[in-house]
């Protein structure tokens, strides 16, 4: 491939992943500028990819392994390791009316009892449900099995169910 096909292939896929690799980077670490990051080194380590000759058989695999693996490196680093920032930046109330109030408090909850989830429990409903992949393009992310990521899938489900009823 010369540097126009390159380029224009690395532009392609930004445009159609970028907002997906910030997203699942902003769910894994506990602020914005740090997905913006996050994201910025997944994309330069792409195109690192695609100039060294790399032949990618699919861009968004390769996308979510190198962002899975820059978010394990960053929190290797970093030794305090927090959700709350997500969960406290992720809604900002237009009023204060009582439908909006509820709603908070329902997500807030939810995301509490998601963030105790082991933490490929917690990434594979992420990924479902958040990014809206199936469990043949997580498992393709992951390198596990179909199967295996199902079988996580309802489980953490399961889980999420259960302690919102006895909350409840």
């Amino acid at each position: 491939m010369d540097q126009d096909e390159i380029k224009d292939q690395f532009l392609a896929v930004y445009d159609q992943y970028a907002d997906d690799i910030f997203r699942f980077c902003a769910l894994k670490v506990s602020g914005r500028e740090v997905a913006q990051d996050l994201t910025q080194e997944v994309f330069m380590r792409f195109w690192q990819q695609l100039r060294g000759g790399t032949e990618v058989k699919n861009d968004r695999a390769l996308l979510y392994t190198i962002a899975r693996n820059l978010v394990i490196d960053w929190y290797r680093r970093r030794k305090e390791q927090s959700l709350d920032a997500m969960s406290e930046s992720g809604f900002e109330f237009a009023n204060d009316d009582h439908a909006n109030i509820k709603q908070h408090a329902e997500v807030r909850e939810v995301l509490d009892i998601i963030k105790d989830l082991d933490d490929p429990s917690r990434e594979a409903l992420t990924l479902r449900f958040v990014d809206g992949y199936s469990p043949k393009d997580i498992a393709e992310i992951t390198g596990e099995t179909a199967n295996a990521i199902s079988v996580r899938i309802n489980r953490a489900l399961k889980k999420v169910q259960d302690r919102l009823h006895t909350h409840g």
